[in-house]
């Protein structure tokens, strides 16, 4: 019978136990997961935890996202304050209970909490709960049940997470920050204490609102402190001379573009970005100055990209300049697709040279040309007739651009261009045609900063890897951090779109790009960094662009107004160059490229046309070049012709013997080439005529007008509706196939082949009729327009 009894107590007591421990464990059931569901501020840091801004939760509230880790004055003040014993009990704590109801009874009303930190977390969870003893009851029991899943640490974190901290300032985070100006943990003794305290009574309590009770409290909680040992008397001291913020300080705006962008994008969270704070306040300020200086002259609008290519890590995003909104300034340029005026002439160029399409110095055609409909111009109106590519880079010739364009095929540029990370081109080839390389499409300058960064990262590669890449050059900009690096390992078969040697190789053009008038003896200034860049006009001078390559940076640059408003003048080399070259001398690069060694190779070069020379090439030098210059045509413009001994006349065996003649090595450009060509190029030695009677038949082309006789009067035609129509020109040629080239007062007018009419109307004057065969054989005639 005892032993019956004895087993029954066993079992009761067991029984008893068991339901102790399943009351904690049951609450579990009544715990949401997560346990707070309140919107959060979006907040970004620089890549040194720097505050760069935030933007307002959807409720209101300044509620940074949870926090993991508590700076230990925080910590320590916070139990003093509000549980000293919160390592030692499961959630509710019956001796403080139980000293906060006698200190209750003898005051006569509510002095005293005994809530533990836990049941406040509880609290803060349930929202505007009455304080009633059921209430009271239902915090316990979660209470006890939030120990059984969370660790001491995660609740504190909670309780500092989500405490209120007067006015719309929810979260120890956001607290430090509105209230002193930094990180929580750099928070003093007095700064911790004032954090501590604030939950307490954060309605009646707060910054700039009964601040000698709120100095009071501090203190009160600072002397604890000293009492048990947690300060010294120094720090004590100290802590007391402190005063209390007078009102919130308002939260950095550095980057206020891209914190939109990521609240749109990563609302309610924390972002570590890649960008340096103090790189992106000084952009800001130089964006400012500039802006302030533009804006007189109606350009409103700014945006400064900065890129680190080893990695393509951005380290400083100024979206736009700095305004009241009204011109646009709340609009995100940097990711805005713009017309890209001569931009992308680099990748061009890199990609000719890539392909053994041209060497460096290789003529390029820079005449008046119509292709179908579109007649491109130089920016300057002038025409050289031929210009080596390194110049027509370098000088941004549109004309030898298109010819470039035209040779290397618009739908391969177009593939190229997205391989390297271009996305904005959606069309098909033929909606851009030749125009795309002048600014017939459009880019944004996140994307053209990438892509420039990736040329430069192939090259920083090469020498890195040993002649391999990753593969990932020409990936997309990084704006986060990542909490661990791993670093991309070579791909031996990575195929790219530009080769570091073509790279090399364009970067030496762009070197020479001439710098804006602000930047006169720019040449000595840190020598020992070269910058590659570019800039662009976009037709109507809607958009200004420059970009720049270091092997420490990539600046880009845009100018202009967001609602694409043109502004005369408004030109890359004088609007967006002088910004990219302010940030470079805050910069200050010093790191040069290494040539890629293993690619180049000496190959024997035309002096005179750039060229592979050929065998008819008198003068030849051998450069280090790409290694597919080695497939490059050879010189197409040297010939071997026969004159007399003073090179004055051509001969031909119809009316000299070979002991006459005279063998010559002449440079000879087309017709309408050689014809700029010499206007620019004094030295330029044109192609003798032959000797009267010593054409060839096959070179007999005799020139005669027709219409209009050298020295007649033309009167202009109107037709019945009153308007002039044009005069038809006409020319006999002996050889009706031989391409005529037409040029009215130097400017050329265009070709005819077979019937040798051209229609045009001249305008009122004297003019000089230049009619050239693509022989080189030309006739001039002189004539008078008269206005009737």
């Amino acid at each position: 019978m005892k032993k019956q009894n004895i087993r029954k107590r066993i079992l009761f007591i067991a029984a008893l136990a068991a339901l102790f421990l399943a009351i904690p464990f049951s609450g579990r059931l009544f715990l949401p997961s997560p346990l707070f569901h309140d919107p959060y501020s979006t907040v970004l840091f620089d890549r040194h935890g720097n505050l760069l801004g935030a933007r307002i939760a959807a409720d209101g509230q300044w509620r940074f996202p949870e926090t993991d880790s508590l700076p230990a004055k925080y910590k320590t003040a916070v139990l003093q304050f509000e549980d000293k014993h919160f390592y030692s009990h499961f959630g509710f704590n019956p001796v403080s209970a139980f000293e906060a109801l006698v200190a209750d009874i003898k005051a006569g009303k509510i002095v005293r909490g005994g809530s533990t930190l836990t049941m406040q977390v509880i609290r803060l969870m349930r929202k505007g709960k009455p304080r009633t003893i059921t209430e009271k009851l239902i915090e316990i029991y979660l209470a006890l049940a939030l120990e059984t899943e969370h660790s001491k640490k995660e609740i504190l974190n909670l309780y500092a997470s989500h405490a209120p901290f007067g006015g719309n300032v929810v979260g120890l985070d956001a607290a430090v920050w509105r209230y002193f100006g930094h990180n929580r943990f750099e928070l003093t003794w007095a700064e911790a204490a004032l954090m501590a305290v604030l939950p307490n009574a954060p309605s009646l309590l707060h910054p700039g609102k009964n601040s000698r009770l709120l100095l009071q409290k501090r203190n009160r909680l600072l002397k604890q402190l000293f009492k048990s040992g947690k300060m010294d008397s120094t720090e004590y001291r100290l802590a007391l001379l402190e005063k209390i913020p007078v009102k919130p300080h308002p939260l950095p705006n550095e980057a206020p573009h891209l914190l939109e962008y990521f609240k749109k994008h990563h609302a309610g969270t924390v972002i570590y970005s890649t960008l340096d704070e103090g790189l992106q306040h000084e952009v800001n300020r130089i964006v400012a100055q500039y802006h302030k200086k533009y804006s007189e002259n109606e350009i409103d609008n700014l945006a400064v990209l900065v890129v680190r290519p080893a990695d393509k890590e951005v380290l400083a995003y100024v979206g736009n300049a700095p305004g009241s909104g009204n011109h646009g300034e709340d609009n995100d340029m940097i990711r805005a697709p713009r017309s890209t005026g001569s931009i992308l002439k680099p990748f061009l160029y890199a990609a000719a040279i890539n392909t053994g399409q041209i060497l460096l110095h290789s003529l390029i055609p820079d005449i008046p040309s119509y292709f179908k409909n579109y007649h491109p111009q130089n920016y300057d109106k002038v025409f050289e007739g031929a210009v080596p590519a390194s110049q027509a880079l370098s000088r941004s010739r549109n004309v030898p651009a298109i010819y470039l364009l035209r040779d290397y095929g618009i739908g391969r540029f177009m593939d190229l261009l997205k391989q390297m990370g271009m996305t904005t081109f959606k069309k098909p080839a033929d909606y851009y045609g030749l125009s795309l390389i002048l600014g017939g499409g459009e880019a944004t300058l996140w994307q053209l900063t990438s892509a420039y960064a990736g040329m430069a990262q192939t090259l920083l590669n090469y020498d890195r890897f040993y002649g391999k890449q990753t593969g990932h050059e020409y990936g997309p900009l990084v704006l986060q951090m990542k909490k661990v690096h791993s670093p991309k390992e070579p791909a031996v078969s990575a195929i790219l779109p530009l080769h570091a040697g073509a790279i090399w190789e364009t970067y030496q053009a762009m070197y020479q790009v001439h710098r804006p008038h602000s930047e006169e003896g720019w040449e000595y200034f840190n020598a020992t960094a070269s910058i590659a860049w570019k800039t662009g006009t976009s037709f109507g001078f809607k958009d200004g662009w420059a970009i720049g390559s270091t092997s420490e940076y990539i600046v880009g640059v845009w100018a202009g107004n967001a609602d694409g408003e043109g502004r005369e003048g408004l030109t890359g080399t004088a609007y967006a160059a002088p910004v990219l070259f302010d940030v470079f001398h805050f910069l200050k690069p010093e790191k040069q490229f290494q040539r890629p060694e293993d690619e180049m190779k000496k190959i024997v070069v035309c002096r005179q046309s750039g060229y592979r020379a050929s065998r008819f090439c008198p003068e030849t030098d051998t450069v280090l070049a790409f290694e597919a210059g080695d497939r490059a045509k050879v010189c197409p413009y040297h010939h071997i012709i026969f004159t007399d001994k003073e090179e004055k006349y051509r001969l031909s065996g119809r009316c000299a013997s070979v002991s006459q003649m005279k063998k010559v090595s002449w440079f000879v450009l087309p017709p309408v080439e050689e014809w700029y060509y010499h206007n620019t190029h004094p030295s330029y030695k044109m192609l003798p005529p032959y000797k009267p009677g010593c054409a060839p038949p096959d070179g007999q082309h005799v020139i005669a007008f027709i219409y209009p006789r050298p020295g007649t009067r033309i009167f202009i035609p109107r037709g019945i509706n009153g308007k002039k129509e044009k005069v038809v020109f006409e020319v006999s040629l002996q050889n009706p196939h031989t391409t005529l080239y037409w040029n009215l007062d130097h400017q050329y007018l265009g070709a005819t082949k077979n019937r040798h009419q051209f229609a045009f109307i001249p305008p009122p004057g004297r003019h000089l009729l230049t009619v050239v065969d693509q022989n080189g054989d030309s006739r001039k005639m002189w004539f008078t327009v008269v206005e009737k």
